[in-house]
This record gives C-alpha cells, structure tokens and sequence, in this order.
C-alpha cells in the first residue's frame, strides 16, 4: 500500500510539475509582492467569518428559530415558542439503551422544575407509530417531537445518541453532553442554566 501511493505522489508531482502556470512564468518581485501584501481576496473573506458560536446556537434567534417540528399530537412546535425559558433538548432513538435508561431521569427533573425547565426530546428519524407506542408504553410527560428527515440533528451537529443540549433563558447553549446522563451529571448541567440553584 505505502508503495503504491509513493508511485502515485510521484506521479501527481511529474504531472503537476509540467503544466504551464501563471505563477512560473511571474517575476521573482512579484512572487515577494503576493507573499507580503494581502490580497483582495483575503480581504474579501474577513467578511465572511463565521458569527460567534453563542450566536449560532442560540434557539430563539438565527437559523434555529424557524425550526418547526411536531409532537405527538400533531401540533407544530417552534424552538422560539419557549422564549425565556430554560431548555433541555435531548435528542434520542427507541433502539439507543443509553437513551432509554437516562429518560426516567430526566422525567423526573422535567416534572420537578415544570415551571422553569422546557425539556424537549428529539427523535432521530424513527417513524411516527414507533415512537407513539414507546411514548404510551412509557407514560412520559416531557414534550416528544418527531423528526423524520433528521433534520434538526444536522443542524445541531448531533452524531451520537443520546446527545443532550442545555439552553439558558436567553436562548444560548450553555453545555453539551453526548452519552448517557446520570443525576451528578445533570443536576451540574441544569445548574448552568439556572435550574436547582
């Protein structure tokens, strides 16, 4: 394998080598001028740089704001309904163990702190009669939503279930945790958004 692609850099290197450029054919001065003054090109992508990460991951403003997913009942739910709020987002699978033995847990804390804590939990893409029968075989009262083209797991970057994500009442994302929770765990997390303090 290490020879085959020693060959194929060589190769790469002979091909390029021998194409006619631009900046063969520059004088030496003018290689020295495109090194140490910034182009108008690098001018033009300072503007370009990404808004700050709290910025990007708040909920209530920027590209999550408009992203509307249903619940259980068939109602449309806003990220921005729950303005002021602090909010947990857990996003999860029926087939995910992990996710399944931290629900309870988080249940309880829902039921706990109903007045200040929104806790909403995404599922990853399952079908809507799967996740209905899970929801009734479990009796949870935290808020369900579907979605089916995982959609508001790319937006959030989620890669591993279960991914929980804490919000303060102003919308920003104060903590990430991918894995199972346990109690320490969330209850130091829920402290970061104002929650149990």
């Amino acid at each position: 394998m290490g020879v085959f692609l020693v060959i194929e850099l060589s190769r790469t290197y002979d091909f390029l080598r021998q194409r006619p450029n631009a900046s063969q054919e520059a004088e030496p001065a003018d290689l020295e001028q495109m090194v140490t003054e910034p182009s108008e090109i690098e001018a033009d992508t300072r503007l370009l740089e990404p808004e700050p990460i709290n910025d990007v991951l708040n909920i209530f403003t920027g590209n999550h704001q408009s992203l509307q997913l249903s619940d259980l009942d068939g109602n449309s739910i806003l990220l921005s309904d729950f303005s002021g709020k602090s909010v947990l987002i857990n996003f999860w699978a029926t087939w995910c163990p992990p996710c399944l033995e931290e629900m309870p847990l988080i249940e309880s804390y829902a039921v706990q702190h109903e007045d200040e804590l929104v806790v909403l939990a995404i599922n990853a893409g399952e079908n809507e009669n799967v996740v209905r029968e899970f929801a009734e075989q479990h009796g949870f009262r935290f808020n369900i939503l579907l979605d089916p083209t995982n959609s508001a797991a790319r937006k959030f970057f989620v890669y591993g279930y279960p991914t929980t994500m804490f919000f303060d009442e102003a919308g920003y994302i104060q903590s990430t945790h991918i894995g199972e929770l346990n109690e320490n765990l969330l209850v130091n997390y829920l402290t970061t958004i104002g929650i149990g303090e």
